[in-house]
């Protein structure tokens, strides 16, 4: 009863149709703007033949089957399956909750643009952390999720960007 609550005062706010709206479109678009730009920007990487393409494509691709890998074997239940919720995001997914391969994604992605062009890396980062918002808000993810998948991509970033030269 204690998450279910918690979860009617965070989500509150957002019941309104147009806050729902606003949830999902945020949700769906903000990660497809994210995936829109890395691919560009590989794309940009690829025609130019600059020699960060490989680590730009293979760091983000061996993070999201990381995640893909351990979200699948410890198949955590989602909370509208273990609580008596009305989640804003709409979905009929059972377990896989743990990490949320969206949010992973997006901070991934975002390492991989920081890297590229520091200012788009920033861009990412921020629609990141709205996306990590709209995942918890609209009941798909529990907290704990989100930050799984934060510290999963981050330091799957920081070993692929940072410490292999």
């Amino acid at each position: 009863m204690e998450y279910e609550s918690w979860y009617a005062n965070i989500s509150a706010p957002f019941r309104s149709a147009s806050a729902t709206r606003a949830i999902n479109m945020l949700d769906k678009g903000l990660v497809w703007a994210i995936a829109a730009v890395y691919l560009v920007s590989l794309a940009y990487l690829a025609f130019t033949a600059d020699v960060r393409f490989w680590k730009a494509l293979i760091v983000p691709a061996a993070t999201f089957a990381i995640v893909t890998v351990f979200r699948a074997a410890l198949n955590k239940p989602r909370p509208y399956e273990e609580h008596s919720i009305d989640p804003i995001i709409k979905k009929e997914t059972r377990g896989k909750s743990l990490p949320s391969r969206h949010l992973a994604s997006a901070v991934i992605i975002a390492c991989a643009l920081a890297w590229i062009n520091l200012p788009l890396g920033i861009a990412a980062f921020a629609a990141s952390g709205v996306v990590a918002f709209t995942r918890i808000v609209g009941g798909v993810h529990y907290p704990r999720d989100i930050v799984a998948s934060l510290v999963i991509s981050l330091v799957c970033g920081a070993i692929g960007f940072i410490l292999i030269p």
